[in-house]
Formats: C-alpha cells, structure tokens, sequence
C-alpha cells in the first residue's frame, strides 16, 4: 500500500487489484441475507454511532491536522450533526421500512396492492459515510477523500471495530483508485463534490445504467433587504463564511444588497470582524484550504478582482490560510463572480434593483441554496417565488441542513436526489411493487382479455376507464363523476 502525500498524513491507499474482490465479498455477503433483519441494520447504525460518539477528541485531531479546524467547529458543524442524523435515522427507520398500501381503488382492492422498500445492493459513497445505506439494507464501499487524508485515515481505522466488514468497507486513493471503483457495477452511488467531479461519476454511471444520487453546491446567493438589521446579518454570515474557510456547499457565495444599504451592511461587517477576530484573523483558530491548488485559486481571485477589501485579506501560503476577506463594490462580470468560490472571500453586490439580481441569478447554475435576509413578508415570498434552488433560507444560512426531517439536495448543476432521513432512506431502497391476482377476477372484472374478442368485451373493457371530468362542468356531470362506476 502506498502512502498518500503530505508530511502529517497516516492514510495508505487501497491496492487497486484488491478494489474488485472487496465489491465480490460485499456482494456475496449481501446476496446471503446477512442485512435483510431490521434489528441487525439497527445494531450496525447504532454501533456506527458508537463510532463517532466515542471518537470525538480522535476526529477533532484529525480535522485540526488536515484543515486546521478548531475543535468547537468540529463538533457542532460535523460530529453533533452526524451523531443527529443517525440518531434519526436509529429512532425511524423501522417504521419507514413496513409495507405500505396504495391509496383505496374500488375497482382494483381485490389484488391486495402493497409498496415494499426493499435494498438495492452494494452501494457506492463517494464522500462522507451516510448511515443510510445501512438502514436500508445495503452493503457498502465507502471511498473517501485523499484531500483530508488524517479524517479519512481515522475512519479506515476505527470502522472495522465498529461495522461487520463483511458488509461495509473504506477504499482509499488518489485519481487511480477512484477510476478503479469507478470502472465497477454498483447498485447506486452517492457523490458529495464538486460539479466537476459530479459529472464523471453521472458518467461513469451511466455505464452501467448505475442510479446516482449528486449532492454538489453552487453560488448560492444572498438578498438582503435593506431594512434588515444589518449587524445580525452581518454575525450570522461572516459566521457562515468563516466555517471551514468557505468550504461547505451551503456557504453563501455573495450578497446582493440595494446601493443605499451598502454602507450600513459594511459597517456591520467592521464591527463583527472586529468582534469574531479581536487580535486580528493571523491570531484566530480559522481553518485552511484543503490543497495547495485551491490556495492558488483563492489568492489568485483575490489579487485580480476590481472589489474593494472592508475587512481581511491577509494570507500565508505556507499554511494554505487565507483570512475571511469581505469585499465591497463588487460588479456582477467581477472575477470572483464567474463560478462558485468555495473559499473564505465574501463579495458584496450592490444592485439598483433586485430583479436584476434575481434575474441574474436564474440565468445561472441552480444554487443548492438561496438565502434572503428580511423580515419583511412580501420580500420573503418574492424571493421564494422567483428563484429556483434546493433550499430557501430566511435569516441565517447553512443550519437547514442539521433540522430532522427537512430534504437535502440540489437541483439542476447543484446536484439531484436527497439525503438526510426518510430522504435517504427511499433514496438507497427500491420501492418494490407486490399485488396478488385472486382467481376470481376473471369472472368479476378482467375476463374481457381472454379472446376471442367481441364488441360486448370492449364494452367491458371500457368500463375499467375513470370518469374524467368535462372541461365546463354543469352540476348533472358534477354528480355524475362522483359516483363509483
């Protein structure tokens, strides 16, 4: 096994002949039944829980090595949220899992209908592990990021202690490792990425006729009404873009704001900055980017754009850290406009007129998020009624994805499919049709599709039809199409 690089790192990559024979095992672990009873799912989700909960302190290390993050990030933006969403998955997931029934057809009731969930097989995750591919009964491969090798090295080590490994696995690589996976059947993939990366996986997918589910990102805007209290939307979003240095997919990308306000919004900024970094940003516990490449790409948007700098901008290529930086005056054709920024740079857009900040905006990419600041009614439903993304947000940004039984995902280039709950849970399970044709149906109902055909055959057949009702309805046809047959 050959190491990754960087001089902290402990991750060693998976041999590539062995990918193929750790999918055959899991296959015919799974192909035995080993996972079809509930209280054995529920014993593994509970064990991968144990996982986490009683890992804390090695987690905190391992993000504190790989991006810097201080250790109360650490547990309330990733180790709380995942230890909620397992715990939810734990308390549920049996119920999700009856059988369920049809809504009542009088005509069809005979055949007992039934919807049953079933899994779907051997289940690639390219990203974080997600708890529901256990849930629902399927074995999984889980392939995780080279990027953050100390997070990636600390869950390859404590998930054989933890999970059957018969049925759940780590393979861990750079580009050939991740081909390799890639190049096999699955029985559904789960990416969380970039939209770059999203489109090879589809790609690879597509192969093999493999269902995908994308959780990828996107500008996700801000609108900011003027009369909203400027120094709470200031907190909550240099909190925002502060979390992992700007790299989480629901980070807000910009902010539109009238003219008028600008000032009072950059005013706000100052003081907070002030606030959050009091010994100035050098001084704070403030994560850095994941490679030396995403460094470049934010140092090298930071010196090109025409925005003004209100607060930051300090950098150290040494240790890939760049400070929260805000910007001001910012034009919608700036640099830092162009795509997704996934860093620590906050532009400002002033607008004469926020219908050209949403019309921009829906001349893009889908966000995975827009978020509106105001308190204002009409401006909340204008907002929710003119945008398109995966998430609406009003007041804060990023906490929607810790609230139980809220969807997750994107639409359009921020991804498709949805994770997080009863979401995942229908998302990793086949939703299996069942109906048991009786003997006396073909007196009763269908003995019309037997020939030979006759015209009083195609009467009965045209019985099965229902009702539609008349596009100018008078109140003889209104009764009529209440009636049963």
């Amino acid at each position: 096994m050959s190491p990754s690089k960087g001089t902290a790192s402990v991750l060693q990559y998976t041999p590539i002949d062995e990918i193929p024979k750790i999918r055959e095992h899991l296959k015919a672990t799974y192909n035995s039944g080993r996972l079809l009873p509930l209280e054995y799912r529920k014993q593994q989700l509970l064990r991968l829980i144990h996982l986490v909960e009683g890992n804390y302190a090695r987690f905190e290390e391992a993000f504190k090595v790989d991006l810097g993050r201080h250790a109360v990030e650490v547990t309330g933006a990733e180790l709380n949220n995942t230890v909620m969403d397992l715990m939810y998955l734990h308390d549920n997931f049996e119920t999700w899992a009856k059988p369920e029934k049809p809504g009542f057809n009088l005509k069809f009731w005979a055949f007992g209908p039934v919807i049953r969930r079933v899994p779907k097989g051997v289940v690639l995750v390219v990203g974080p592990f997600n708890g529901g591919a256990i849930v629902t009964g399927n074995a999984c491969v889980v392939k995780m990021s080279e990027l953050t090798p100390n997070v990636s090295a600390t869950l390859t080590e404590l998930l054989p202690r933890y999970l059957d490994q018969d049925l759940f696995r780590v393979v861990n690589g750079g580009i050939p490792e991740t081909t390799a996976v890639l190049q096999l059947q699955w029985d559904h993939i789960v990416f969380t990425g970039s939209a770059a990366v999203g489109r090879i996986i589809a790609i690879a997918a597509a192969k093999h006729l493999t269902p995908t589910t994308l959780e990828l990102g996107g500008q996700c805007p801000v609108f900011c009404d003027p009369k909203m209290d400027m120094y709470l939307t200031a907190r909550r979003l240099l909190w925002a873009k502060a979390l992992n240095a700007g790299q989480t997919c629901t980070t807000v990308n910009h902010i539109f704001v009238p003219y008028e306000a600008q000032d009072a919004l950059v005013e706000a900024f100052t003081k907070v900055y002030k606030e959050f970094f009091p010994e100035g940003p050098e001084r704070a516990p403030i994560s850095t980017l994941v490679t030396d490449v995403a460094f470049k790409r934010i140092r090298g948007l930071s010196e090109k754009t025409k925005g003004e700098i209100v607060c930051g901008g300090q950098w150290d290529e040494g240790r890939r850290w760049m400070a929260p930086t805000i910007l001001k005056n910012v034009a919608l054709d700036d640099t830092v406009m162009e795509n997704e920024l996934f860093g620590p740079i906050l532009p400002i857009v002033p607008v004469r007129d926020f219908q050209d900040a949403i019309d921009w905006t829906n001349s893009r990419s889908h966000p995975l998020a827009v978020y509106a600041f105001t308190d204002d009614a009409k401006f909340k439903e204008y907002g929710k009624s003119n945008t398109h993304s995966g998430q609406f947000v009003v007041n804060d940004t990023t906490l929607q994805t810790i609230i139980p039984g809220l969807p997750f995902g994107g639409v359009g280039e921020s991804g498709y499919g949805m994770v997080k709950g009863r979401y995942i849970f229908d998302t990793l399970s086949h939703m299996r049709a069942t109906c048991e044709s009786p003997w006396f149906v073909d007196s009763m109902v269908l003995g019309w599709r037997f020939p030979p055909y006759t015209d009083a055959k195609v009467k009965q057949a045209a019985a099965l039809k229902p009702r539609v009702p008349p596009l100018n309805p008078s109140w003889g046809s209104m009764l009529r199409s209440w009636m049963p047959f």
